[in-house]
């Protein structure tokens, strides 16, 4: 179990950590890359969705790879793939309660945008209990799980890594922060990418049932 005393900080991901990717918001925006790939270079869809996986495995996002082999414009890209349905999100007032009921400082880490981290945060009842969000732009379009985005997270953020968790659903951006000392929970959602590039030694804690863990973590 997790000694509470010790965390200060509580540093959580946001899309299939905070709402169920059941709920198929991402796959929305998932589907909207490959079409933003398609148009800008001309391509068969199929071939297009192989070069987005190709780039997210190697660079941690689609978007960094597109920044990094094409020089495309970031908010092109952004503006594009969060233009979605947010209707299918639902209120969690047990996960709003949940985070609520911890102390110390709450922020979120995101690889998306703020507006976008925003728009999701509002839908799912948890907008005002975080004390910042750090989104892609504020990371300088460098993504996790790259070590130089989390370097500039707990500096800009005045986050101590040994005093904090990391709550993510991708394991392998677990690594990084479990390098630097934070406590790790991940939150597995049965895709083949949640689990893949990080050992048990980076795992502190799994959370399949998120807002549950939490529960015991004030109940304990």
């Amino acid at each position: 179990m997790l000694d509470k005393s010790s965390i200060e900080y509580w540093v959580f991901d946001l899309d299939n950590t905070l709402y169920p990717s059941e709920n198929n918001l991402f796959s929305q925006i998932d589907k909207r890359m490959g079409n933003f790939i398609s148009r800008q270079f001309d391509l068969p869809l199929g071939e297009a969705k192989a070069l987005q996986k190709k780039y997210f495995q190697t660079y941690g996002t689609t978007l960094r790879g597109l920044m990094t082999e094409h020089d495309i414009p970031p908010q092109d890209f952004l503006t594009y793939v969060h233009d979605i349905d947010f209707d299918v999100l639902d209120r969690n007032d047990a996960l709003r309660q949940a985070i609520n009921s911890l102390d110390g400082v709450k922020v979120i880490y995101t690889n998306a945008s703020r507006d976008y981290a925003e728009k999701v945060m509002e839908k799912i009842g948890i907008a005002g209990l975080f004390e910042d969000i750090f989104d892609i732009t504020s990371a300088g379009y460098i993504p996790k799980p790259d070590p130089r985005s989390y370097h500039k997270m707990i500096r800009e953020m005045n986050i101590d890594p040994s005093r904090s968790v990391m709550v993510e659903d991708i394991a392998r951006n677990l690594v990084p922060a479990s390098d630097m000392g934070m406590k790790t929970v991940w939150v597995p959602t049965g895709h083949e990418w949640s689990g893949a590039g990080a050992s048990a030694e980076h795992i502190d804690f799994t959370a399949p049932d998120l807002v549950a863990w939490l529960k015991s973590l004030v109940e304990d």
